[in-house]
């Protein structure tokens, strides 16, 4: 979970939760305490989406180098389809989709 979008597209799964039992809400961290560092609203809004999350899954309990990569490559492998919000500059984004795309995974991106 990550600031921005990642919020933004979680509260709208708990949204739609609520009308639909068969969408699950899971939420992969890099590390424990990940989120220290963000201003108080994200952090109350981080706090309160992973408290309502089917799954939470840390990766790590502290950080560590790949830690964000390996996060995003736990999500890709346990999905049959990506949707990103990729604007074309490098990151963390752009890796996943290269990981995607790697493992033949379906990728959709919502700024295309």
């Amino acid at each position: 979970m990550a600031r921005g979008i990642d919020l933004w597209a979680a509260e709208i799964v708990i949204e739609e939760r609520d009308k639909n039992s068969n969408i699950h809400l899971v939420c992969a961290s890099p590390f424990s305490g990940y989120e220290k560092r963000w201003s108080e609203h994200d952090k109350t809004t981080y706090h309160s989406i992973m408290e309502q999350a089917d799954l939470v899954k840390y990766i790590s309990q502290h950080y560590y180098k790949a830690c964000f990569q390996v996060r995003n490559e736990w999500m890709v492998d346990r999905v049959s389809r990506v949707i990103a919000a990729y604007n074309g500059t490098k990151g963390g984004t752009k890796n996943t989709i290269g990981y995607a795309n790697r493992k033949e995974i379906f990728v959709e991106n919502i700024l295309d």
